[in-house]
């Protein structure tokens, strides 16, 4: 049960006690709080009882402000570990989101560590968009005092590799800001490279400010064996230590005649109690690559299967290195930086120096290509130091755990393309195609979205849209709807190829209709006639009714491809508001914008 200031204070001490800590500035709350937990430690009767030690601490305590911008977890989970550094070393730190920071507070900060990653080609995450339009408008304040340090966050395989961070890195430089250490760019696996970074920059600031002895006191508590008593979270699986789950069921759900597939695969997670997620969330899954590709690897470099290779202080056969731990079905810029280090090639060097024709390049050619294209001779262990870390592919949570409890499902789409004269095929997808349902497991762990959450208010109306395998949260979020005792008007748009064969979940959305889960669906199935039509049309005919449900409170979700389908429906959406709001084009805009800021139109794109 939790305890208010009420319970604990009489009216006189409650109004001396607001008054004073509400004039306190941030040190003088430091230095009360040491005073409190020794006032605490002279309680000897106390039911738990408390340990003082002396601590130093600053005369002047270095403040420190970590900012943080990203889509997934990642960047807070990279400011809780700041704020952990920076408090062990003496600072007073603040952990901010840039999705709620005050943009007149910036020029006010004295230390500031920028945490920020980047969204598709080079584009700011949402949270970070108003605080980068700021540093880049008119309106940009003088920074002269503020000192910063930016670690961004990215994937080589873009082009843009980190451009958010060095945007917010350049930017804060040329408004006046000093910079205190140089940026540091991560890449995928960011985990160690990033904390080494906070641990080093962090020291730089604490050392800017000369530490005095007081008497201070900090208090813990102590359980009644003696010893400390440390908070600790519930394990969790993750990236480097996924759960081992087992495939209970893996279902088609095309038709006949498709060109295309679509699996429906359903995951035992009984056994990983602590594996919890929400609907909107994605489930991260670490594949292996095919037998057949390896083989093409070793076979385009004259390489020995048993060859003995190093990976990261490991001793293994090449052959095991390239199928478990290497990116082989694409390349990257980050590998072919790599390989022009190692074995310059002047036709190599001229594609890498025309950007559009290096981009079509690097579109659809995996690592074979290369070494036929552009060969040079090398030794097992070159080829493993040229290669990229073998990613996990997140795809979103099929099913609502309240639904399905002890199990987790998956919507994916099989990739199966030619070019430059040979069947590819996705790296992730074939290989939960090819997984025996008998006696093979699944590698995944949690990949938390909180940017894409069903709304707190049950009752809330909600519009999703999605295209193709776009439709997998939106059965998470129907299924978690369908138990809630009171449950809000739901409105799904969906769109793919052909009603016959490509209608995903098509029973069961029935099903959700008739029973009042779903209240309305529409649908657009852009080569069932001459004319194709996509999702947008359909936004387009219900127009009236949309823009009433949006004027209700509704939340609007997007599932879908980034490049084509996202773009085109957030246009619809602005077209819909202005038309049926009776507005200017720059009114539209900005209430558009105000649904992004209330987290009411949210994406989960790809």
């Amino acid at each position: 049960m939790s305890t208010s200031l009420s319970d604990i204070l009489t009216s006189d001490q409650r109004e001396l006690f607001t008054k004073l800590t509400g004039s306190m500035n941030r040190d003088q709350l430091i230095w009360a709080s040491g005073y409190l937990a020794g006032k605490l430690a002279q309680h000897a009767g106390a039911v738990e009882p408390v340990q003082t030690e002396t601590i130093t601490i600053a005369e002047n305590v270095p403040s420190l402000t970590v900012l943080y911008g990203s889509r997934t977890g990642n960047g807070e989970g990279l400011a809780k570990k700041a704020r952990e550094i920076a408090s062990a070393q003496g600072l007073a730190v603040t952990v901010k989101s840039m999705e709620n920071y005050k943009l007149h507070d910036l020029p006010t900060e004295k230390n500031l560590i920028v945490i920020v990653s980047t969204h598709g080609e080079g584009e700011p995450p949402l949270a970070a968009k108003g605080l980068h339009e700021h540093i880049f408008s008119k309106r940009a304040p003088g920074l002269e005092g503020v000192n910063y340090a930016v670690l961004a966050l990215g994937d080589s395989s873009y082009f843009q590799f980190c451009q958010t961070g060095k945007d917010f890195d350049s930017q804060l430089e040329k408004l006046g800001a000093t910079k205190k250490v140089p940026m540091i760019a991560c890449d995928v696996d960011f985990e160690e490279p990033a904390e080494q970074w906070l641990k080093d920059t962090i020291a730089s600031f604490a050392t800017d400010s000369v530490v005095k002895s007081s008497n201070a006191t900090r208090a813990f508590r102590m359980d009644q064996s003696g010893q400390k008593t440390v908070k600790t979270e519930a394990s969790s699986f993750t990236k480097k230590n996924p759960f081992l789950a087992p495939v209970l069921e893996k279902i088609s759900l095309h038709g006949k005649g498709s060109e295309r597939q679509t699996l429906h695969l359903e995951l035992n997670t009984e056994e990983a109690k602590d594996l919890l997620f929400e609907p909107g969330d994605a489930a991260g899954i670490i594949p292996l690559n095919p037998v057949a590709l390896v083989n093409e690897v070793l076979q385009v470099t004259g390489q020995q299967a048993s060859a003995p290779v190093d990976v990261k202080g490991n001793k293994t056969t090449l052959y095991e290195a390239l199928y478990r731990d290497f990116e082989l079905s694409k390349i990257t810029t980050d590998v072919i930086g790599r390989y022009l280090n190692l074995k310059p090639n002047a036709e190599l060097q001229k594609l890498v120096e025309k950007p559009e024709k290096y981009k079509e390049y690097l579109k659809g050619r995996d690592i074979v290509d290369l070494f036929q294209e552009y060969p040079a001779k090398l030794s097992a262990q070159e080829l493993i130091l040229l290669l990229r870390p073998l990613q996990a592919r997140y795809y979103s949570i099929a099913s609502s755990p309240k639904a399905y409890p002890g199990e987790l499902h998956l919507t994916v789409g099989i990739v199966k393309f030619e070019d430059n004269g040979r069947l590819k095929h996705g790296t992730c997808s074939n290989y939960l195609s090819d997984v025996n349902i008998e006696n093979e497991t699944v590698q995944l762990f949690i990949e938390s979205n909180p940017a894409f959450r069903l709304p707190e208010n049950e009752e809330t109306p909600i519009i999703m849209v999605g295209a193709g395998t776009g439709i997998a949260p939106f059965r998470a979020f129907v299924q978690h709807r369908e138990l809630s005792e009171k449950r809000g008007k739901s409105w799904l748009f969906f769109g793919n190829r052909n009603f016959e064969s490509e209608f995903l979940y098509q029973a069961e959305w029935l099903e959700y209709l008739k029973s009042g889960a779903l209240t309305n669906m529409s649908v657009a199935f852009s080569r069932d006639s001459p004319q194709k039509e996509y999702v947008q049309q359909r936004l387009f005919e219900n127009a009236p009714e949309i823009y009433k449900w949006v004027e209700e409170g509704a939340h609007i979700y997007i599932c879908g491809d980034m490049k084509k389908m996202a773009g085109d429906v957030q246009a619809a959406f602005i077209k819909i508001i202005e038309k049926q709001g009776v507005m200017k084009k720059e009114q539209a805009l900005e209430y558009f914008d105000n649904l992004q800021k209330e987290k009411r139109y949210q994406l989960d794109v790809y």
